[in-house]
């Protein structure tokens, strides 16, 4: 009986582990994490791993020092696995933050961060 306890423990772990690598996830972004732009971009764009939920996808704006710009609802694409985030208005020069919201279609929610800097 000891020797059923460990593999049903190590059965767990993995299917903990390989249900993880299933949920969705950024892929890439525009502008990029770390990116220097010489001018404002006009969106914000993410790409997922699967479909992301668009009722549920949304993209903060944020200042270096983390003062909140705007949140925006993130819209369609032409691709399935990316949204947009249209921004009203251009950005200064200057570092900014990203913060962005999402689910998949097992309703997980997943949200992540990441900076972008403009300098002319």
């Amino acid at each position: 009986m000891t020797k059923i306890l460990p593999s049903a423990g190590l059965a767990a772990l993995v299917a903990l582990c390989t249900a993880a690598m299933f949920h969705n996830h950024l892929v890439k972004s525009s502008p990029a994490a770390g990116e220097a732009l010489k001018a404002s971009p006009a969106e914000v764009r993410l790409w997922f791993n699967e479909p992301p939920e668009i009722p549920f996808t949304s993209v903060t704006l944020l200042t270096s020092d983390s003062t909140k710009i705007v949140t925006i609802k993130a819209v369609k694409t032409d691709d399935s696995m990316a949204v947009a985030a249209p921004l009203a208005t251009p950005l200064k020069p200057g570092t900014y933050l990203i913060t962005w919201r999402t689910a998949g279609s097992d309703g997980h929610a997943i949200r992540g961060t990441y900076g972008f800097s403009i300098a002319p």
